[in-house]
């Protein structure tokens, strides 16, 4: 599609695709390793109109009555891909960002200004949370074709309360990417990604983590399976297979925690997966002949924590086959399916099991709601414990090793909420917590 020039007084300097700004640093061609650009500025900037049409059901900030969204401050930006796959975003984390509302939508071409194809576009990570804490930004995976120059639009949201005009969100905002390994030839069991190094750097005082992986139709091509066998996901609410990724390990006679992870906590390349809301389903034996061992759909719905956790005793030297698929969302008028960049966490105890002497197991931490240090204290008889603090995004924001029961512990938590998960050298179990002003 060809773009049309226009000028405005006072624009900025990528304003037209012709000026856009390179950012070819945001590809770092190595899996893992991510890097942020900013900030950029859309004050003043002009839109693109004519780029609408092919934007309709991707963006949504069309006037009421409207058939196509409405791009109004855009700024462009340039690079030339490397043949990896890539979850690219706009965020307000580097210094001086502030934009109205936190409100952005992206659109990636190809090909050049005069003639221009459309690749991936994204209005909202998440438009169901609270503004504030940057869920109305915008997110795209995509594969970075090598040789293949891409166009970056990046442009305000257009709110309207009804037909009533609210403004245009401008200012200042981050972009940031991180190189994701695609799981395009993991999408069956016979064809699993190996985690055992998951297992093997997990230890009592802390977690393991590999990833991050991309199970996106636009980063690895990955895309509904209707005729998957859907053996062993009895728990998963949606009773469909939106393209499975599985990965696979032998067990080691440890009891383990597995969870969908926003990476590792000391690790501040952020890492987005849509709604947070993963599935998971855990077997062992052959691919053929395949036992369900456990099933995952959402750790709390009623706090907005939809990502999988799956806790199980693993049995030395049996093969365990892990499947992990998205959430397929059906409203009447759109459906959609969870997918993007997501990391695997493995802490040491079974947080689903319980022994059979132990009874109920007893997790707790107060005060609660805390301001400033809180205790940590369980039932049963061992005296120490590992301790992980999760929050709403599903991301480790704490870990404590070998904790004494009912010692004082100052977390440093902004405010929220947060789950606090407690484990034992028998068991484990958890609880809410809640840090206020």
């Amino acid at each position: 599609m060809a773009l049309l020039a226009s000028t405005a007084f006072a624009q900025p300097a990528n304003d037209l695709c012709a000026d856009a700004i390179d950012i070819s640093d945001l590809l770092t061609g190595e899996i893992g390793v991510g890097a942020e650009l900013g900030t950029f500025s859309n004050i003043d900037a002009t839109g693109e109109p004519e780029l609408a049409a092919e934007l309709v059901d991707l963006w949504f900030d069309g006037e009421a009555g409207a058939a196509e969204p409405s791009i109004d401050q855009s700024v462009w930006f340039r690079f030339t891909g490397d043949g990896g796959v890539y979850q690219m975003i706009t965020g307000n984390w580097c210094a001086g960002a502030a934009m109205y509302a936190n409100d952005t939508q992206m659109a990636l071409y190809s090909g050049a200004c005069d003639d221009l194809t459309l690749v991936q576009a994204n209005d909202d990570m998440a438009y169901m949370w609270a503004s504030e804490w940057g869920w109305w930004y915008s997110f795209i995976n995509f594969k970075a074709e090598e040789g293949v120059d891409y166009w970056l639009m990046v442009d305000g949201y257009n709110h309207y309360d009804e037909d009533a005009f609210q403004g245009v969100s401008v200012g200042s905002f981050c972009l940031g990417a991180i190189n994701v390994e695609p799981m395009t030839d993991h999408t069956v069991c016979s064809s699993s990604r190996n985690i055992d190094a998951l297992f093997e750097d997990t230890f009592g005082g802390g977690a393991g983590y590999i990833g991050p992986f991309d199970d996106s139709q636009g980063g690895s091509g990955i895309g509904m399976n209707p005729d998957a066998d859907m053996l062993g996901t009895e728990c998963w609410n949606d009773g469909i297979d939106d393209g499975s990724v599985w990965f696979s390990f032998v067990g080691d006679g440890n009891p383990y925690t597995v969870t969908h992870s926003q990476c590792a906590p000391e690790d501040e390349t952020f890492v987005y997966y849509f709604g947070w809301d993963s599935q998971m389903a855990l077997y062992k034996g052959d691919c053929g002949e395949l036992v369900p061992v456990a099933c995952s759909e959402d750790i709390d719905p009623d706090q907005g924590w939809w990502w999988a956790e799956i806790g199980f005793d693993s049995e030395e030297g049996t093969e365990y086959f892990l499947r992990y698929d998205g959430f397929h969302w059906d409203n009447g008028f759109y459906d959609w399916s969870a997918e993007g960049a997501f990391c695997l966490r493995a802490n040491l105890g079974n947080m689903s099991g319980l022994s059979e002497h132990d009874g109920a197991f007893i997790a707790d931490v107060y005060p609660n709601p805390a301001q400033g240090a809180v205790t940590f204290s369980w039932s049963g008889n061992d005296n120490v414990a590992d301790i992980s603090v999760v929050d709403m995004t599903g991301k480790t924001v704490s870990t404590l090793s070998q904790v004494t029961r009912n010692q004082q512990h100052n977390l440093n938590l902004p405010v929220g909420h947060y789950i606090v998960q407690i484990i034992t050298s028998e068991t484990a179990g958890t609880s809410r917590l809640q840090i206020v002003k």
